[in-house]
């Protein structure tokens, strides 16, 4: 989650003068689709009005001054699944029709990039719309509409003026982090060659350059690193069901794997799976669990 802050003008339809408003937008990044993003985003906002509040107090502002800013969310989802309905608190209480009114309620925007069409992303002709386009075609199992994306993409980049030079380093360098987390390992090759070819339009220095491959490596392996301790996180839960459903017959191992995906610690998980191949019975187990 993050938040940008915005002073801009704004104009009412019926009035021609305008007036500038301080507004915050609020951007939460999702891949899968949330039921309880509605209660997310409001715990979100009142995040940032209760950081206004402590701003004021510190300032020593009278409460009769304190004016908060409004609070734009919107949602940024990547994911492959259609998100059917916004976020709402309504969606997560069952209340009669005659007690919606007492809901708080916010309007959220939705901006579902896999289902946006490419005339509506690169509308604003900004260079974060054409990645979009790139980031939209980058889970495809061929690599032509990727190739295709990136080609526009670097077309768009060498139109650029020269006073928008930082906004083309900042893509290069999301283009290489993407090429080697979301695509695979024989089409690296073919993908940094294309990417390389925008890069004489930037003027890039040696050292630029080098900065831009290294850091990719270097998330590149920070990314098989983290996936190597998930695997192993992922393969002891695995095996401490599998031995306690063999061993057990009054397991539930739904709840269990709820209970053990919670634990972030490898150590603990380890343990308890030592736990299972030890304990006398179910209930032992479960207090071993439930003992920090």
């Amino acid at each position: 989650m993050s938040d940008l802050v915005y002073l801009l003008p704004f104009r009412e339809k019926a009035n021609a003068s305008a007036s500038e408003v301080m507004i915050y937008i609020l951007v939460e990044h999702q891949s899968t689709v949330d039921p309880t993003m509605g209660l997310r985003l409001l715990s979100y906002m009142c995040q940032i009005w209760e950081r206004q509040r402590r701003a004021y107090i510190a300032q020593e502002v009278p409460k009769s001054e304190w004016r908060f800013q409004p609070i734009i969310p919107i949602v940024f989802y990547t994911g492959e699944q259609k998100w059917e309905t916004l976020p709402s608190l309504e969606t997560l209480m069952d209340l009669p029709e005659a007690l919606h009114r007492f809901l708080p309620r916010f309007d959220v925007l939705l901006l579902d990039v896999k289902r946006a069409a490419d005339e509506t992303l690169v509308q604003s002709d900004h260079p974060f719309g054409w990645l979009l386009t790139v980031l939209k075609a980058a889970d495809s199992e061929d690599i032509e509409p990727f190739v295709e994306a990136l080609l526009r993409f670097g077309e768009h980049l060498q139109s650029l003026p020269e006073s928008e030079r930082s906004v083309w380093q900042q893509a290069i360098y999301f283009l290489y982090l993407l090429i080697f987390f979301r695509r695979s390992f024989a089409e690296r090759a073919v993908l940094e060659q294309i990417v390389s070819e925008t890069q004489p339009h930037l003027g890039l220095s040696d050292e630029e350059e080098q900065l831009m491959q290294s850091m990719a490596e270097h998330y590149f392996q920070q990314g098989i690193e983290q996936g190597i301790e998930q695997g192993a996180h992922q393969m002891s839960i695995e095996s401490t069901l599998n031995i306690l459903t063999e061993r057990f017959s009054n397991v539930d191992a739904d709840a269990l794997r709820t209970r053990l995906e919670a634990i972030t610690d490898l150590n603990r998980l380890k343990q308890l799976n030592l736990n299972a191949a030890i304990a006398e019975s179910f209930n032992a187990f479960q207090e071993a669990l439930n003992t920090d």
